[in-house]
């Protein structure tokens, strides 16, 4: 089969189009992906299915337009999706004259499955969990700045690329949607991006039957990375992502998704109030220590990037992070640790390490502290994961049909919540395996002891009143 992108003919072998979007394991995706491509005919293992010469791939990359190449420099480089998008639109508004006419001319008009084009009942739906929101409202913000900044002025003066023709918010949405969900870096994250016409049409699995890489004289290939069968879809990896990134930037999520996670900002009042809701107990006095405040605790928590001009605050529970990343775990372990005596000699890596604890004791604390945040968590979604399924079951039984982009909205959360709740389910494992080891004598009552102290060995009087915990400036999501 051959093809071409206008002027320019690319060479493809065995491949045809198909209107299936499957995953793994024929798992059912939210929101339409379209149409994919499918192998003509059985092939075998590093068998080149698609060549795409350097022509062929649209990219700024190598482009000699000054006020173009201008433009795209004043894009911040972790928008890389941005930079590409302006050549896009370069390439749209040449129309004809441009040799990835057809291309363009075929790629769709709507984007709605991705959240940058949700309506405001899903929009408020995203809104239950805020680090996915909080990136669309990111990304609005970005567009409708650089919009009014850099494209607004440019119609009629010298610097203009676009031959005149005004570029707003919308239609640089638009593209930004084009290349965040089509988009490949072959060559990695310090060339810039291109989009790989007919290559792009591949759908997404985690257990992929096709590689794209870099070619001879810069062209780029997909090959077969095992056999395939006539008629199987032709699979690629989107990358190893978690169902946030997944349907922020390509618009669909994965059930049960290995790899998904639930962010959370670092704050130290967050685990404080998940080690008391793991407890039972009420609010601590006002005179009781601050967690975190004592000299050896900020001097992990700056080695665990935590503090600090520079830190970076992102915490996670995950599939694959054994239920929750290692500087989650090493801050559990730092703040029920009953003394500077307990953590000394050890790096924040050492308190991360699963295989690691500092005691028996102290394992237990902060594995109820860690499932007191993750039940937090749980606790501030206005619905719960029941509601969420009954929600997506729709129909007679369950109620309305959800729109599509509510769906997705929904779904979303439902999949956080399910994370959540492994964890919860996986930690109270933990504990009970903890608890059936040989106990040496008197640390029972060690143990009971320590729940009354705070760090340095203080006692602490619990209040069972129902006065508010100390949340001060509690952030929960982030």
């Amino acid at each position: 089969m051959n093809g071409s992108t206008s002027r320019t003919p690319f060479f493809c072998v065995l491949v045809a189009l198909s209107s299936a979007s499957p995953i793994d394991d024929g798992t059912s995706v939210s929101g339409a992906l379209g149409a994919g491509l499918r192998a003509s005919k059985a092939c075998k293992s590093g068998e080149l299915l698609v060549s795409l010469p350097r022509s062929c791939q649209l990219s700024y990359d190598g482009s000699t337009e000054p006020n173009l190449l201008q433009l795209i420099s004043k894009v911040p480089d972790e928008l890389w999706g941005a930079k590409l998008a302006l050549q896009v639109l370069k390439e749209r508004i040449l129309g004809p004259d441009s040799p990835f006419h057809s291309y363009i001319d075929n790629l769709p008009m709507g984007v709605p499955g991705i959240p940058l084009f949700f309506s405001p009942d899903a929009i408020r739906a995203l809104e239950q969990y805020p680090p996915l929101s909080e990136q669309v409202k990111k990304r609005c913000r970005w567009l409708l700045s650089f919009s009014s900044e850099h494209l607004s002025g440019l119609p009629g003066s010298s610097a203009d690329p676009f031959q005149g023709t005004p570029v707003d918010a919308n239609i640089l949405g638009w593209a930004l949607a084009m290349t965040t969900s089509r988009a490949f870096r072959v060559r990695g994250p310090q060339h810039p991006a291109a989009l790989l016409p007919l290559i792009d049409m591949s759908n997404h699995s985690f257990a992929p039957n096709c590689e794209v890489k870099p070619g001879p004289a810069g062209s780029v290939e997909m090959v077969a990375s095992r056999d395939i069968s006539a008629e199987e879809d032709l699979l690629l990896s989107y990358g190893m992502l978690d169902n946030t990134f997944l349907l922020l930037d390509y618009g669909f999520l994965v059930p049960s998704n290995p790899y998904d996670t639930v962010l959370i900002r670092y704050d130290p009042i967050m685990f404080e109030a998940g080690q008391l809701l793991a407890q039972g107990q009420g609010a601590p006095p006002d005179d009781a220590p601050d967690l975190g405040s004592a000299a050896f605790q900020q001097q992990l928590l700056t080695e665990m990037q935590l503090l600090g001009h520079k830190a970076n605050l992102e915490l996670a529970f995950g599939r694959s992070l054994q239920r929750c990343s290692p500087r989650l775990l090493a801050v559990a372990r730092l703040f029920t640790a009953a003394s500077a005596a307990e953590v000394r000699g050890r790096s924040a890596d050492d308190l991360g390490a699963w295989d690691q604890p500092l005691s028996l004791i102290n394992e237990v604390k902060a594995l109820r502290m860690v499932a007191g945040v993750a039940a937090m968590l749980l606790t501030r979604f206005p619905t719960t994961l029941e509601q969420d399924r009954r929600a997506l079951a729709g129909g007679p039984a369950g109620g309305p049909k959800l729109p599509p982009d509510v769906r997705a909205a929904v779904q979303l959360r439902a999949e956080k919540k399910a994370v959540l709740s492994e964890v919860l389910q996986d930690i109270g494992h933990r504990i009970r395996g903890l608890a059936s080891q040989t106990v040496p004598h008197g640390a029972a009552e060690a143990y009971r002891e320590s729940v009354t102290q705070g760090p340095g060995g203080q006692k602490r009087k619990f209040s069972t009143s129902s006065r508010k915990p100390k949340m001060r400036n509690g952030k929960g999501f982030g």
